[in-house]
């Protein structure tokens, strides 16, 4: 379970990207455009099994 589950603030820089988060949910680990790109950076920084998520444009983001 994460310690704040409110991806708001996290994911508002990264506006119709693909993101790559950390299993913790603390940060930001891979973006790209495609859902392969933010993968291939989050296993770049060491990430094997990261959440992967859209962001979109209301930043509503609740993950559980």
């Amino acid at each position: 379970m994460f310690k704040n589950n409110d991806f708001t603030k996290l994911l508002k820089p990264y506006h119709k990207k693909w993101v790559a988060i950390s299993p913790n949910g603390e940060k930001v680990v891979g973006s790209g455009k495609t859902p392969k790109e933010a993968l291939k950076q989050a296993k770049t920084e060491g990430f094997d099994e990261p959440i992967l998520t859209l962001a979109s444009n209301n930043y509503a983001y609740t993950i559980t």
